[in-house]
């Protein structure tokens, strides 16, 4: 409709907005964000209620990130006597309790700290002086006693609590996305009494993913790996909070790691020192030999699978994916090297799905982050024209710019070329990582010795990091317990590696195009 054609009250209307405009000068250009709502409780005839008359307020709109309800003239609620009930302001202190909340962080719960000694109650539940719990939609606020229910809050910002069971969002409060993949995705989440954040991944149960059968959403598969996960305890292995199971998918629940991928880590920093390095690599070589002390073979170690506690560089490294997609069986065995194919031994190729392979795979891989590490690219890549990737891997012939590795020791060098063995009698062991020549910093294991001991007497795990000595340095490796996965069927391995999951993030290969800059080195050859 044309303005010319709008009804009388409406045009006045319209009139009427215009003027107030023009003549309020002073308005804010912008409309502030109203996060929550707390809304006074309704007056009760049992007389156990705050509030001594109807002057009560009808509710407070929360707008800054800060609010305080308590007897001081400082608050942003300072209780008065002429509304709250005598009998009740004199239990009241000077700050009862504070809320507050986090706008710069998207989807950050409302917390409410307990600064009384008289007791701030939410839902019934003490708080109790100096503790902290999260606000979620509909909670009942109390003060000095469980029945003075002073408040009701209303969350006003956008949140997922309605998207799990209620078993979850009883305990959990749903935040934002940190990250999707093929099988689901990973949700930030807050505990509701301890206020800690942990990480929560969604594995949907559906077999369908883009219209195709997604053989890591195996239910039953799921739930096994899952007992794996929880049965590991170690420092640098990531640890399993809750696992919740409902009919469409699998919450699992674990600890949060600020630090992020060792990927982001490098990508950013485009390679690392040789010292941080050793220090970064010591602990995943020990969280690796746990694993196979307890018969689990990881088989997708890369970057994107190892994960640091903090920015810091006296950060714990923790190895996380280690069963959770990739479970003994000829369908999750083929997607284990579709998936990720870079980082792939080459044993687990030549299987093609007929022969088994042992826990020397991870070797291999390790190899593979170690090459990463120190110089930032990767040492096969199907960008590298001159031999296919399935070749390059079953040939070892990893690519070696001169200008890259030109300032890394000999021993580095020499250690890479031993994890990179196709040869697998001949590869290196764990054992023998641990007490090569290069890893022999007394600095760096006092450092990770020291870490890990801080983790272990405050998770109250048991923690044995021996190493045996038994092997020498070019010899073959001794008695060593091998468990075995066993293909079910036969099918051969395609050269595309075509998968239904998502592409392997990739690293730059920042490098010299020109021949003379670049030679492929086989790392079956003897030791220099």
């Amino acid at each position: 409709m044309a303005d010319d054609q709008l009804p009388d009250s409406a045009t006045q209307t319209q009139t009427q907005n215009s003027q107030i405009d023009w003549s309020q000068h002073n308005t804010p250009s912008y409309i502030p964000t109203i996060w929550g709502r707390l809304y006074s409780t309704k007056i009760t005839t049992t007389g156990r209620h705050c509030w001594s008359n109807s002057r009560r307020p009808e509710y407070f709109d929360l707008i800054q990130p800060e609010f305080t309800v308590g007897r001081a003239l400082t608050c942003s609620y300072p209780v008065k006597r002429d509304v709250i009930k005598e009998s009740i302001i004199k239990n009241i202190s000077k700050q009862q309790f504070r809320i507050t909340r986090d706008m710069s962080e998207p989807l950050c719960p409302a917390i409410i700290t307990d600064l009384s000694y008289n007791g701030t109650f939410v839902n019934g539940e003490l708080v109790g002086k100096g503790n902290c719990r999260v606000l979620d939609d509909n909670d009942e606020i109390a003060i000095t006693h469980v029945f003075v229910k002073i408040f009701i809050f209303k969350d006003l910002l956008k949140n997922e609590q309605d998207q799990v069971p209620k078993e979850i969002s009883k305990k959990y409060y749903i935040s934002r996305t940190l990250g999707q993949g093929a099988c689901g995705l990973v949700k930030l989440i807050y505990d509701k009494v301890k206020c800690t954040k942990y990480a929560m991944k969604i594995i949907k149960k559906s077999r369908l993913t883009n219209g195709q059968i997604n053989h890591l959403n195996d239910p039953e598969k799921i739930m096994n790996e899952i007992a794996i996960m929880k049965a590991v305890q170690h420092p640098c292995i990531i640890s399993t909070e809750e696992v919740f199971d409902s009919r469409d998918a699998v919450y699992i629940v674990l600890e949060l790691m600020q630090g992020g991928e060792l990927f982001d880590k490098i990508t950013k920093q485009g390679h690392l020192s040789e010292q941080f390095t050793r220090f970064l690599f010591r602990q995943m070589v020990l969280a690796v030999k746990y694993l196979h002390s307890q018969g689990i073979t990881h088989r997708d170690l890369k970057p994107e699978n190892v994960l640091l506690e903090s920015q810091g560089d006296d950060t714990l490294v923790k190895i996380t994916d280690f069963g959770l997609s990739k479970f003994v069986g000829e369908d999750s065995f083929m997607k284990t090297m579709c998936g990720t194919p870079l980082y792939l031994a080459p044993e687990v190729l030549r299987a093609n799905g007929q022969r088994s392979y042992g826990p020397e795979v991870d070797v291999w891989s390790l190899g593979v982050i170690f090459f990463v590490c120190l110089v930032g690219y990767l040492p096969f890549s199907a960008d590298y024209n001159d031999m296919s990737l399935k070749d390059q891997i079953l040939t070892g012939r990893y690519r070696f710019s001169q200008a890259h590795w030109r300032n890394i020791s000999l021993q580095g060098k020499l250690l890479m070329k031993r994890m990179l063995t196709v040869q697998v009698d001949r590869r290196i062991t764990l054992n023998q990582i641990l007490n090569h020549s290069w890893m022999q910093d007394n600095d760096v294991i006092i450092r990770v010795e020291k870490l890990l001991s801080h983790k272990q007497a405050s998770s109250g795990t048991e923690l044995s990091v021996s190493s045996s000595c038994e092997d020498d340095e070019n010899g073959n490796s001794g008695p060593v317990t091998v468990i075995r996965l066993v293909a079910t069927a036969k099918r051969p391995l395609s050269d595309s590696f075509s998968s239904c999951e998502p592409i392997p993030k990739k690293l730059r290969i920042g490098m010299s195009k020109k021949h003379d800059d670049t030679t492929s080195t086989t790392s079956c050859c003897s030791d220099e």
